[in-house]
């Protein structure tokens, strides 16, 4: 989890939230006329003052993402934030009409915008404001960073910084508290690796947290002791860590604007049209965080949410109270919310709709929750036979599938090892078989160690398999070490799914991935490389058309969006990225140094990369403990009435189709 660099700052708040945007939402009523070339020729929009000509892209390969093989268009048409044409450049101009806007791509690639199937950007709302310690090479260049970042940090407030890698650093070490009092020996101060599993705090922190020679080690977690005594040397892991990271102060509405801010300015910067959180509740204040995104329409593209389970039913019950206290529920809050949807996808409130619950069946890696033992143990780990370890209880997940299969809120499960996603199938399996199948598209999240047994039942249920491909560079060889050579197969299995036609995508999990990038990730699953320079399960790489697939119309049927989003289609919202070149058609070891160029929600640009931007690279960081780690539950603030209006008009904006 690391800091927005400095490029990644920029506030799209004000210009999303502009009077001709607002009047150009508040006025769309669509009619549609299909025509005999078999594409929907034009989109009919209810008259406004506002209403913009349309836009006519060509010069360039427009790929439409639509069917097994690319399909190229001559010219798209965008008018009203949809797309009203596709095909050739002669019928885009008479379906443009003489007063359009023409967009010359100059030989750039036009998509459907990206869709991020794993992210967490209301928890990267917290760890933009950090200092970043991403990449640091050793303990000195970290402290520097430190210290910098506490020359910012105003009086009173924690000094807090993220993303270290103890391996990474010269010293193979995490730091210790003594060496953290160097940067202040009176302020608090935490930093967590990027792992989320592990952190460091100083004396300061300690003593405001009452911690000693006589504190525990939690169950699942242990505190490093200073040798030769039971005195607290700074480092804790796991549980340990989570209780520590659960003290920070919630954020002000100053903070989370800023945040927030940063956060999507780097979901926008890497081509993504439709964010998500997989994992609301993450910390304590995320509901109030929610809230005013909705209340002062932060945000300049979509926000797919799934609820933390242990922290679902307080967030559907506060919703719930509102709506039984209330002769009309959610009075004029969910009405007001509501109107200003423009593609009138009422489960969407100002760009936000809660889509469903997600589990966590394991941890990381190193904690994968596996059938058989470990072929080596990960560092630190002396456990005979260690199998990694189970996490969310398993009767809450069988509760939650009984109580919303065949509902509008889809269950996610973070599930690395194969012992963790089988408790997921088996699960979902006997649900299925009391119930029925619907429609519930069931997600595998993560899916590192997938048998091909299990794949044949994710078709079965219809599910998704969500792979953090852009672990692949950084981790394999160290994967392929932990799983050992029989089972090294079931590292990411893209090829499989697609060949057996279920429905996968890639995900980026940032902030505690590797990368934000979704063409990095794409880069990994096609080329499959590792940093020894081998080859992960050669047949197991994909075509760059397959991976392309993955983050656009693969994503938007994981959220049940593919209707309106995923393809270049007339009729469908215009969520457009337009890339420096064209990732099915370059040598695929340059996919991930494609850039974006510029990325539009709705017809309107969100991001376009300065012309004097220096041509970037995607990072490949060092780390080999990439996958989000089990979140902390941060100190829960209470929620105000605005907060409970709000909540509950999103809740029942997500039960509707």
């Amino acid at each position: 989890m690391t800091a927005s660099p400095s490029c990644c700052r920029r506030n799209f708040a004000s210009e999303f939230a502009s009077p001709a945007r607002e009047g150009r939402q508040d006025n769309r009523r669509t009619t549609m006329k299909a025509v005999t070339s078999g594409f929907l020729a034009s989109l009919m929009l209810g008259a406004s003052a506002f209403a913009a000509p349309a836009t006519v892209y060509s010069g360039g390969d427009i790929l439409t993402m639509q069917g097994p093989t690319p399909r190229y268009v001559e010219a798209l048409v965008e008018k009203d934030g949809r797309i009203l044409f596709v095909g050739k450049k002669s019928g885009a101009l008479r379906a443009a009409g003489k007063d359009a806007r023409k967009v010359d791509l100059a030989g750039a690639a036009l998509l459907p915008g990206f869709i991020d199937a794993h992210g967490h950007l209301v928890y990267a709302t917290h760890t933009m404001l950090d200092a970043d310690l991403a990449g640091v090479k050793d303990i000195p260049e970290l402290l520097a960073r430190l210290k910098a970042h506490a020359a910012e940090t105003p009086e009173g407030e924690r000094i807090v910084g993220m993303g270290y890698r103890a391996e990474q650093m010269a010293e193979k070490r995490h730091p210790t508290r003594a060496e953290l009092d160097t940067v202040s020996a009176t302020r608090p101060i935490t930093i967590s690796d990027g792992s989320g599993h592990h952190g460091v705090f100083n004396t300061a922190l300690m003593k405001e947290l009452k911690l000693g020679a006589g504190t525990p080690d939690p169950e699942g977690g242990f505190f490093d002791r200073i040798q030769g005594s039971r005195e607290l040397e700074g480092h804790a892991a796991e549980t340990a860590w989570m209780a520590i990271l659960a003290t920070r102060k919630p954020l002000t509405d100053a903070q989370t604007r800023k945040g927030v801010q940063r956060a999507s300015q780097l979901w926008v910067e890497n081509g993504m049209t439709t964010a998500s959180e997989l994992g609301l509740g993450l910390s304590g204040d995320d509901i109030p965080i929610v809230t005013t995104i909705i209340n002062e329409k932060l945000l300049p593209i979509d926000l797919v949410i799934f609820a933390k389970a242990s922290a679902s039913e307080r967030i559907i019950d506060s919703a719930y109270q509102i709506q039984k206290s209330h002769t009309n529920p959610n009075g004029e809050t969910s009405a007001d919310l509501l109107a200003v949807r423009p593609d009138l996808d009422k489960r969407y409130i100002n760009r936000v709709r809660l889509a469903g619950i997600k589990f966590w069946m394991d941890g990381s890696v190193d904690t994968a929750f596996l059938s058989r033992p470990f072929a080596k143990n990960p560092p630190g780990v002396t456990t005979p036979d260690y199998r990694g370890m189970r996490v969310d209880p398993q009767d809450q997940l069988v509760a939650a599938l009984d109580k919303y299969w065949k509902s509008n809120r889809q269950i996610a499960a973070h599930a690395i090892g194969d012992e963790a996603i089988e408790q997921l199938l088996v699960a979902a399996e006997a649900t299925a078989r009391d119930k029925g199948m619907g429609d519930d598209r069931p997600i595998v999240q993560h899916a590192q160690f997938l048998r091909p047994d299990q794949l044949q039942r994710v078709k079965a249920l219809n599910g998704t398999v969500s792979f953090t491909a852009a672990g692949i560079y950084p981790m394999g060889d160290y994967i392929r070490d932990l799983i050992g050579p029989e089972r090294v197969s079931w590292v990411g299995p893209a090829n499989s799914a697609e060949r057996l036609g279920v429905n996968w995508t890639i995900n980026t999990d940032w902030p505690a991935g590797v990368s934000p990038s979704l063409l990095y990730a794409a880069w990994n699953v096609v080329n499959r490389q590792t940093r020894s320079g081998a080859v992960l399960v050669p047949e197991e790489r994909v075509s760059a058309y397959a991976a392309m697939r993955a983050i656009t119309i693969n994503g938007a049927y994981q959220y049940r969006e593919e209707k309106t989003k995923g393809t270049l289609e007339a009729g469908k919202l215009a969520d457009l990225v337009i890339l420096s070149a064209n990732p099915v058609k370059v040598d695929p070891a340059a996919i991930k140094d494609i850039q974006v160029l510029q990325t539009l929600k709705e017809g309107r640009v969100v991001y376009a990369r300065p012309a004097s931007a220096p041509v970037k690279t995607a990072q490949i960081p060092a780390s080999v403990h990439g996958e989000d780690a089990h979140p902390p539950a941060g100190p829960e603030r209470e929620l105000s009435e605005r907060d409970r209006r709000t909540l509950a008009a999103l809740v029942e904006a997500g039960a509707q189709d």
